[in-house]
């Protein structure tokens, strides 16, 4: 079968899951033989430069200034008035202003457009202007209504954003959940997981760190590990939980951990531990396929793929959250029973079933690139 040309379209290439998610989807339409180039909106401060190894890498705006920081601040409003160049016969596009570059650039597109969003109608790429205009219900329902009313095919990452896709602008989509973990390697064996919990996920403002902290609260006992990529309201989370000395001395951050740092915390915590709602969470999936039990918020799109025998609180049952720790806290092989059974549950969630629905969503365009509708 003849390789075809793929532009996959993503906000940024730094440390995180969404383009994680990108880059690896990437890696897979090259290796089965397509042409594809990586275009990210912005080069940010922190490239991840270990993973886009072998891909081909477009940054839209690119504009070097006198320091890092300055050039991303700069780019990441640089982006909303460049154009992309392309004669891909697919597009692929991450999350709404992936869709607005698009719609913006190629008024009447050759290639066919594809739009994976998992984070519905949000802008996910803040410091410009529509971080202000999104702050509009109306406003926000317009434009996501507008960059995606005429793509040929919406993915989201779970039920729970699809859901919200549908209430709020009544558009149909497929979910693809984007499970990346790999379960081909046998957790190592082990009598005793350590007494911290780890939390994963990008450092910056969300509900999750108010309940952890007040978890800490409750828990004198309890040390917390968290680990993840710097965002910029990350500020607020130190200061957070270093504002009482008490805390203070249980909180540890690592910012940008290896995937070697993130394989030896899931391989040796007590829990994954993240009582704020996602739309998916791939750390958590991640900690599950090194065998890590994984405590998180019922209405996260995770708990779709756990099954009815798997019950977690919801997020404002801060009381079930606490119970659950102090549960694992008291026996360490409850918690290694727990994380040995939710892999065995989990393991046909991996890599190869999202590539492979990847694969069956792109095909299906294969013969022939018609024109955009």
């Amino acid at each position: 079968m003849k390789g075809i040309n793929i532009h996959i379209i993503t906000p940024s290439v730094s440390p995180g899951g969404l383009y994680r998610v990108a880059i690896e989807e990437a890696r897979f339409l090259q290796r089965i033989g397509h042409n594809v180039k990586l275009i990210s909106l912005i080069r940010p401060v922190n490239p991840w430069n270990d993973l886009l190894q072998g891909i081909s890498v477009e940054y839209l705006a690119d504009y070097k200034g006198p320091t890092p920081f300055i050039s991303e601040m700069i780019n990441r409003n640089l982006f909303l008035v460049k154009k992309i160049t392309s004669d891909a016969d697919i597009f692929i596009c991450h999350n709404l202003p992936s869709c607005y570059a698009v719609m913006r650039s190629i008024k009447v597109p050759n290639g066919r457009i594809i739009a994976y969003i998992h984070d519905p109608i949000q802008f996910t790429l803040p410091g410009n202007i529509f971080q202000i205009l999104f702050s509009s219900a109306s406003l926000k329902k317009t434009f996501a209504m507008r960059w995606l009313q005429d793509v040929d095919v919406i993915l989201v990452n779970s039920r729970r954003s699809q859901q919200i896709l549908a209430k709020e602008l009544g558009l149909d989509s497929r979910v693809l959940y984007p499970t990346l973990a790999s379960f081909a390697d046998e957790v190592p064996t082990t009598s005793q997981r350590g007494k911290f919990f780890l939390t994963v996920g990008r450092i910056g403002v969300h509900p999750t760190y108010k309940i952890l902290l007040h978890i800490l609260k409750k828990t004198p006992e309890m040390e917390l590990v968290i680990a993840g990529s710097w965002s910029h309201t990350a500020k607020s989370i130190v200061e957070m939980f270093s504002s009482d000395s008490e805390i203070k001395h249980r909180v540890h951050l690592i910012i940008n951990p290896t995937d070697e740092e993130l394989t030896r915390l899931y391989r040796s915590a007590r829990a994954f531990l993240y009582p704020g709602v996602e739309n998916f969470n791939m750390s958590a999936l991640e900690a599950v396929s090194h065998g890590c039990p994984i405590v998180v918020s019922r209405e996260s799109g995770i708990c779709e793929i756990l099954g009815e025998s798997v019950v977690m609180p919801a997020q404002d049952d801060v009381e079930s959250f606490l119970k659950l720790v102090l549960d694992f806290l008291k026996d360490g092989q409850q918690a290694i029973n727990k994380g040995l059974r939710l892999r065995e549950i989990l393991k046909s969630y991996e890599f190869s079933y999202h590539m492979e629905n990847l694969r069956e969503v792109v095909e299906q365009f294969l013969p022939q690139a018609s024109p955009h509708k």
